[in-house]
């Protein structure tokens, strides 16, 4: 009978292929612009153009620790690879770094198999079964957002996130971000606590101590404030308060008195006119964007529309984060989180900004949220590429989160 590896032994593996893959990263990272894709890199090394290959796609669309394994090349290869850029003077360390990724590499093949192809033909082998690890997962997440629910006395039946990455209309060297967030069916209990809406920025700061009332048919575009409650969306027990409304660090404290049984809605439309310095203007080489589950939620949606000229030069990943990580840390260094990343389902998907999202999505909503979204932001859909994610019963106090890893020249 042949071996077939437990779902706690391709946890294993795959973590530490994300750690792997995250120590050739630096490296390459550390390259000139003109080597990091395969072509430039094999002649600027004189390294064998097929490893260049696999490392190039290994570092750009590997999106987790399994897929670093199937990719990679071998540790012979590795090796090579090392000592070329050691030639190059790059940073002592990283080259550290890398023969240490390596070792691990070894480690797992010779704890697991004999060869790299056998590792590889195991875990294919043993991933088949995935879609009952699947299930099983997800009734898992239902069960912890069921004791959840029952311990805070907090639920929602659904979040929706919405965004649109731009250039800035007041500075094209900046990004800039709307986000429509909706939620939906909020119950609450006596002891439960406030509903709280996520005002986090990436680099810009902001100054704001009460939301404004809009309308979702009032198109404002950049005359949106950084945050604005949207009438149409939210249950008028919130929105005839909004004078009532506090900011925290990162959060807008939502005042809500317990209805008993009743469900509240709320949404809101959040601009950032500087959300961070663009990558092509010497900022940072990642944008992120993310949906907080602060409360037991039945499902989550997440929508992000990238400007075109990004997408066509970006990389999307998707991972689920403890809520306490720091989004400009993630922006910094998406793959240097590998150890704050749990292990679980984020499956991302890709499609054009004019798709039926309700039917994508499954939720009736979505195409209503989308056209609010760009109507009031005065974007037009033709101009972006557009990501998504669906999540049932996402984990309790967790950050789902979509990054993307720019190719800069």
């Amino acid at each position: 009978m042949s071996k077939t590896l437990s779902r706690k032994e391709l946890s294993l593996i795959g973590r530490e292929g994300e750690r792997i893959k995250n120590g050739l990263a630096n490296l390459v990272e550390d390259f000139p612009n003109h080597a990091k894709t395969i072509t430039g890199m094999s002649k600027w090394l004189t390294a064998n153009k097929s490893t260049c290959q696999r490392m190039v796609e290994t570092i750009n669309k590997a999106v987790d620790g399994l897929e670093v394994i199937e990719s990679l090349p071998g540790p012979a290869g590795l090796k090579g690879f090392i000592d070329l850029a050691q030639e190059k003077s790059i940073n002592p360390k990283l080259i550290e770094d890398a023969r240490s990724a390596v070792q691990r590499f070894e480690n797992l093949i010779y704890e697991y198999s004999r060869s790299h192809s056998a590792l590889k033909k195991l875990v294919k082998e043993s991933s088949s079964t995935g879609s009952e690890a699947t299930t099983s997962k997800k009734d898992a997440r239902q069960a912890l957002y069921e004791a959840a629910k029952l311990v805070t006395g907090e639920s929602m039946e659904s979040s929706f996130f919405a965004c649109i990455i731009k250039e800035s209309q007041q500075n094209a060297k900046y990004l800039q971000q709307f986000t429509l967030s909706y939620y939906e069916g909020c119950q609450t209990t006596e002891n439960s606590r406030p509903i709280m809406v996520p005002i986090v920025p990436g680099e810009d700061s902001i100054e704001v101590n009460k939301p404004e009332l809009v309308s979702n048919t009032d198109q404002l575009g950049d005359s949106l404030s950084s945050v604005s409650v949207i009438k149409e969306l939210t249950s008028p027990s919130i929105s005839n308060r909004i004078n009532d409304f506090t900011k925290g660090d990162n959060w807008m404290v939502v005042p809500t008195e317990n209805a008993g049984n009743e469900e509240q809605n709320i949404g809101v439309i959040k601009n950032y006119p500087q959300e961070q310095l663009g990558p092509f203007h010497g900022g940072k080489n990642a944008s992120c964007v993310g949906a907080h589950t602060r409360y037991p939620t039945k499902s989550l949606y997440l929508v992000c529309f990238l400007d075109k000229k990004y997408a066509m030069r970006s990389v999307a990943n998707a991972g689920i984060y403890s809520s306490g990580a720091q989004l400009s840390n993630i922006i910094t260094s998406p793959d240097s989180l590998w150890f704050d990343r749990f292990h679980d389902e984020a499956d991302l998907g890709l499609c054009g900004p004019h798709e039926d999202f309700s039917e994508k999505l499954g939720y009736p909503m979505a195409n209503e949220l989308v056209d609010d979204l760009f109507s009031m932001s005065k974007c037009s859909r033709d101009d972006y590429t557009c990501f998504l994610m669906k999540v049932d019963f996402p984990v309790w106090s967790t950050a789902y989160r979509i990054y993307f890893q720019y190719a800069i020249d």
